[in-house]
């Protein structure tokens, strides 16, 4: 009896052994195998394809076997698979006569079940043994997954042919189609693969493979899965002579998903169109090629829808097949110098603080701040330019001294707030070079901040005139990503709409200066925003368009920094940015003015400002709310003259009942020595009677132009070590006026018409002391310092 208990216990035991190694036979994970990077447009078709680490193009498994497929696999390979355990009894029986009766192993009888196994058990012999392994794993599979997946992971790791695995890389390898679009024949040949994959690779094979595969399509006719017009017509298909290379339509994009996305066990679905994505892909060739005989070889373009920021077309450099230098650096994420590129985010910003107006006059005179000393890049100046047209011809002192005026921090602040990630220094660190390129960014980035904005504008109305934070978010190429959901609508934001509205108008503007003549060679089909952007020392040329339902950005340059004459945003970002623009879709209507965010406002016509009192020509225009609070005009005066209106005079000097009082215009000396050079209607103000002199304002008089730092003047030195002379200037009100020079106590010379006046100074402190031809004098203290 007690022997008998001790045999039970053993039985069980064994028994309860068989079980759990039958329950954990089978791995959590039955195939670890490394997959290619796919990544396909938002119409599933393949973009490019990044070659897993073992050398296999493995694509992501295959969450659905199309019905044809599936036919042609059963009906070659396990007709009884829906009916069956993992085992099929009548298929193993009579796989077992014909290998007697042939003396050797010439048929397994395998199910697709079995197969699945044999397949993840690599490298295993083919033994009776070995069948029986898989005969037990293949009933342990039935237990844990159902038909349809077990179809699925047989099709995602079956071999067809040579380093091509899985259904989805043979579809695009031998027919460069996805499975789904696969024909009957297209099929069949797929479905014969994997029990003989080394069919596909000699003339003499491909004639078995077709045999093999004509073969099934007629078991498929029998059976009136197809018809017969179908059937003549399948076997008239040819078998391909050789696998295809993959397409590589954005190379860039799928290596930066591959890093963004290193384990991605799925195929990785973008919101590409593939259309456009190859003509900006022959765009970019084309201009790639002009520009190589200048040495400039690399080009980058973006594409985003405004309403949700998906990313319709990305090259991020020159074909990679080409033999351009760096073509395989994605210039779209690489940061760069930005040029010019955030002058409109400044003019918004601006603009949204109520610190100027659109037609704000700004002062555009030379300009020295320490050793950081600015110029247009067409190095003349306007003496005073309306902030709309500074933005559109893209002036630097004008936007340098805006910069200062608004705050350096305060900018940085806005343009974290766009997502410009790179701008995370210092206002100390950047400077006022901020604004001309003294901080990094990435065309990415900027695209998305423009699109942001666009979409803030577009919602602005939709949404009862209220803001929504997520409006501004990163642009994404990830089809279903999830954005941030609309948060509650508020009543402000750090960009007001009307702000963005009066930028893209500005960005819009037609008349681009004469200096820019080039820019009328580019057309539009449509009223577009749009900003070029070149770097210090011509690295980087930049240039993006704004309309109601794109953005496109272009830069143009030398990925290895080297700069070049010539690359300029207007010369070679701007033509291939308006091919790129004349062959998207017209948009319906251009952004709706923001009424709600606006007011009436009486301005000064010439100044741009708030019309005070003095003003006499004033426009009543809309503008931003909260431009209500810029200043009142301050260049319009009231002057007296005498009865002939030719002689300005006072109260000390002529009779009180005989002037006549009269509203002048008047600038700044130094602004007025420039502006009366562009701006015909300008009238300087008229000299005073005689013996009236007196009571004039010197600083209305003369004015110092430059060094603006007195406390701080540089010597500048030659690479030789020679002392160079340092430069001074000044304007007078009547430039014919003579103007007599003294440091200290010494007498320099004199100057007329234009009075400039260079010297070499030691360094110290000193006195300059002016006085023109009438006995108005100037005395400014300045120090010299070393330029050590």
């Amino acid at each position: 009896m007690k022997k008998a208990k001790i045999l039970l216990i053993i039985s069980i035991t064994i028994w309860f052994a068989i079980i759990l190694v039958f329950i954990f036979s089978l791995p959590s994970t039955l195939f670890k195998d490394p997959y290619s990077t796919a990544v396909y447009d938002k119409n599933n078709q393949l973009l490019g394809v990044k070659i897993a680490e073992d050398g296999q193009w493995r694509f992501p498994e295959t969450q659905k076997i199309s019905p044809k497929f599936e036919a042609c696999i059963l009906n070659f390979e396990d007709q009884r698979f829906y009916y069956h355990f993992g085992i099929d009894p009548i298929a193993i029986t009579r796989a077992i006569k014909q290998n007697i009766s042939s003396g050797k192993i010439k048929s397994g009888g395998s199910t697709i079940s079995m197969q699945t196994i044999r397949i993840a058990r690599k490298g295993k012999e083919r033994t009776y043994y070995q069948k029986i392994i898989e005969v037990i794993l293949a009933f342990r599979l039935e237990l844990s997954y159902s038909k349809k997946e077990i179809l699925q992971l047989y099709a995602s790791h079956a071999p067809f042919g040579g380093n091509t695995v899985g259904i989805e890389a043979a579809a695009w390898r031998y027919f460069e189609r996805s499975p789904e679009q696969l024909s009957w024949a297209e099929n069949a040949m797929l479905a014969v693969l994997p029990n003989s994959p080394s069919l596909i690779n000699t003339a003499k094979n491909r004639e078995i493979l077709k045999e093999k595969r004509d073969f099934l399509l007629k078991k498929l006719y029998t059976k009136n899965i197809i018809s017969e017009e179908e059937y003549e017509l399948a076997i008239l298909e040819p078998i391909p002579e050789h696998p295809n290379p993959y397409p590589m339509h954005a190379y860039h994009l799928v290596n930066r998903a591959a890093k963004e996305f290193p384990n991605n066990n799925s195929k990785i679905e973008t919101t590409i169109d593939i259309n456009l994505q190859k003509q900006i892909n022959e765009i970019v060739n084309i201009y790639n090629q002009r520009y190589k005989a200048n040495h400039i070889y690399n080009i980058a373009c973006l594409v985003l829808e405004v309403e949700s920021g998906k990313t319709l077309a990305y090259v991020g450099n020159a074909d990679i097949n080409s033999e351009t230098p760096e073509k395989a650096i994605d210039m779209i994420k690489a940061n760069r110098s930005s040029g010019s590129i955030l002058k409109p985010f400044l003019y918004a910003a601006a603009l949204s603080a109520g610190e100027i107006l659109p037609k704000t006059l700004l002062r555009d005179t030379p300009l020295r701040i320490g050793s950081f000393s600015p110029e247009n890049f067409d190095k003349s100046f306007d003496g005073a330019v309306p902030a709309s047209e500074a933005l559109a011809r893209s002036l630097n002192i004008p936007f340098v001294l805006l910069l200062k005026e608004y705050g350096i921090a305060k900018f940085i602040y806005v343009l974290k707030s766009l997502g410009l990630k790179s701008v995370n220094k210092s206002s100390e660190h950047y400077g006022l070079s901020l604004i001309l390129g003294g901080a990094e960014t990435s065309l990415w980035d900027i695209c998305s901040a423009y699109a942001s904005m666009a979409r803030s504008l577009k919602n602005y109305n939709k949404y009862q005139s209220k803001y929504s934070k997520s409006d501004y978010h990163e642009a994404s190429y990830i089809k279903n990503a999830e954005l941030n959901e609309q948060e509650d609508l508020r009543d402000w934001s750090f960009l007001s709409a009307s702000s963005i509205w009066f930028t893209f108008e500005a960005m819009s503007s037609v008349n681009r200066p004469a200096e820019e003549k080039q820019w009328r060679t580019f057309s539009s089909k449509q009223k577009i925003s749009w900003k070029t952007g070149t770097s210090f020392g011509f690295k980087d040329a930049w240039s993006v368009a704004v309309t109601p339902d794109y953005v496109v950005g272009v830069w143009v340059g030398n990925a290895s920094g080297e700069g070049r004459n010539g690359i300029t945003g207007l010369r070679v970002a701007a033509p291939v940015l308006f091919d790129i623009i004349n062959i998207l879709p017209s948009y319906k209507n251009w952004f709706e003015i923001p009424y709600d965010d606006m007011i009436l406002a009486p301005v000064c016509k010439q100044s741009g400002y708030l019309a005070g009192e003095n003003c006499c020509d004033i426009d009543s225009v809309w503008i931003s709310t909260r431009g209500i609070n810029t200043n009142i005009c301050p260049y319009h005066q009231k002057i007296y003259l005498d009865q002939s209106e030719t002689f300005r005079v006072n109260s000390d000097c002529y009779p009180v009942n005989l002037m006549k009082e009269k509203s002048y215009f008047i600038l700044p000396p130094s602004m007025e020595a420039y502006f009366i050079n562009s701006n015909y209607w300008y009238q300087s103000l008229p000299p005073f009677l005689e013996d009236c002199s007196q009571q004039l304002n010197v600083s209305e008089q003369i004015e110092l132009i430059y060094p603006t730092n007195l406390s701080r003047v540089l010597i500048p030195i030659e690479m030789t070590g020679d002392t160079l002379q340092a430069i001074f200037k000044v304007s007078h009100r009547n430039p014919e006026t003579k103007v007599y020079w003294y440091i200290d106590e010494k007498y320099y010379g004199f100057t007329k018409d234009f009075h400039e006046m260079g010297f070499k100074l030691k360094p110290g402190n000193y006195t300059l002391n002016l006085m023109d031809e009438n006995g108005y004098k100037i005395s400014k203290k300045f120090k010299v310092i070393s330029n050590d």
